[in-house]
């Protein structure tokens, strides 16, 4: 017999712990809904435990009250709440995935992911009427599966509208994480959990622990972590560094502005910048579509030629259309492009009519001379379908050495036996 406490009488069987925080009397386990068979995530706290405090009841009816507000499928929904002998009971949408605080240590372009996934969500939140600020985010209450699918948790201290907090308010947040302007109760924006953001983004890409982000900080209250960070490029570093700015009023202004900063910046140093320039591959916000960095070879010319004979049992007749545009979220499309005028021209690729499974996906950019001058990284990605449907895009940044001409891009999409290329010839004027 186990020692987990017995919830059957509200329809809950415990399976096992998933996380505990003794000094505080809360306790998280994994459990089985009876009636439905799902799993679910089961906060227990325990107020009549030694160290525990019953005013906290307080905050947690609060953080119920802001999620049953909120659907968002990167956020646990809530579901049921009881109270105990000992205390009470919240109910979640259980996220099979590891936090940030003990998952393995993410590359750098994992952890650029990480962060436009965290800032859709916080888009979310601060899109609301009053917005959401989470006021706790830190490594430990970011979660992410094998998928590189990204949770948000723990709306604990969550506030609902910013402004200033009461003198006499107790400071809520975790050390190291908080931006100046909560630690001393003063004005709240949706830009302080920008701060707290880029705190967590700094301890990934350093590889410390969160306990050890006090350590990063000078005798002014500023984060000092540039001359840790040397393989990393000089725009992203730039952009960390305006995430996490004492003065509120220096960062990004909201979680969109940063996102958009974010997503078309390199992340790491090349080491010969002639030869092949990054092409960003994402994810617009519209479309749901999951992607992760996977190192996999383009398919070989004999695996496309087998498709062809097992695609006549599982059609695949994908519709995709290729746009070009100046600016990513653009619906001004182009076919001609000046050397002199612009310095990027974006792809975005809409495939429709897709059997709903897993893709890999490849983007490539030819010069007039028909050689490759760019490809998504030496990386194909991986991409799921929303529906029928999904939505990616590439992008390219002309430099001084290229030549006039007609250039062409090649977009493949990939699944087993599966694929089908699609290319855009567009002219490149001096």
């Amino acid at each position: 017999m186990n020692a987990y406490p017995d919830f059957s009488n509200y329809g809950y069987q415990v399976t096992r712990e998933l996380g505990h925080n003794r000094a505080g009397g809360r306790v998280t386990y994994l459990a089985t809904e009876i009636n439905t068979k799902r799993s679910v995530a089961i906060k227990q706290f325990q107020f009549a435990k030694t160290g525990a405090n019953w005013s906290e009841y307080q905050a947690y009816e609060k953080e119920i009250q802001i999620l049953r507000e909120l659907d968002n499928p990167h956020i646990p929904r809530y579901l049921d709440s009881f109270q105990t002998a000992s205390g009470f009971c919240m109910v979640q949408e259980y996220k099979n995935a590891n936090s940030l605080a003990t998952s393995r240590q993410q590359t750098p372009q994992q952890t650029k992911q990480i962060a436009i996934s965290v800032l859709e969500i916080l888009k979310y939140l601060q899109n609301r009427v009053p917005p959401v600020i989470h006021r706790d985010l830190k490594p430990e209450n970011i979660l992410v599966n094998d998928r590189m699918n990204v949770s948000l948790v723990d709306f604990g201290f969550a506030r609902i509208g910013g402004g200033e907090v009461a003198a006499s308010s107790v400071v809520k947040g975790t050390l190291g994480f908080m931006p100046p302007e909560q630690m001393f109760n003063r004005q709240l924006t949706v830009a302080s959990d920008l701060y707290s953001l880029g705190a967590t983004l700094i301890c990934l890409l350093i590889g410390i622990n969160s306990t050890e982000v006090g350590s990063l900080m000078d005798d002014t209250g500023r984060i000092n972590f540039k001359h840790r960070l040397p393989q990393l490029t000089p725009e992203f570093l730039d952009w960390l560094q305006k995430m996490v700015e004492p003065n509120f009023k220096h960062r990004y202004p909201s979680a969109d502005a940063a996102l958009n900063a974010l997503i078309p910046l390199e992340v790491v140093q090349r080491r010969n910048n002639s030869k092949l320039v990054l092409i960003s591959v994402g994810v617009l916000t519209a479309i749901a579509a999951i992607f992760i960095s996977l190192f996999i070879k383009p398919p070989e010319p004999q695996a496309v030629v087998e498709s062809e004979k097992i695609t006549n049992r599982q059609p695949f007749n994908p519709q995709i259309q290729v746009m070009l545009t100046d600016e990513l979220k653009s619906r001004k499309t182009k076919d001609a492009w000046s050397l002199k005028q612009h310095k990027k021209v974006y792809f975005t690729v809409n495939a429709a009519n897709l059997p709903e499974r897993e893709y890999l996906a490849f983007c490539e950019v030819f010069n007039s001379q028909g050689k490759l001058v760019a490809q998504s990284n030496g990386y194909s990605l991986y991409l799921k379908t929303t529906g029928d449907r999904l939505n990616t895009w590439c992008w390219y940044n002309f430099h001084k050495n290229d030549k006039p001409g007609n250039w062409k891009f090649k977009f493949t999409l990939h699944h087993i036996y599966d694929e089908r290329k699609v290319q855009k010839i567009f002219k490149v004027l001096p």
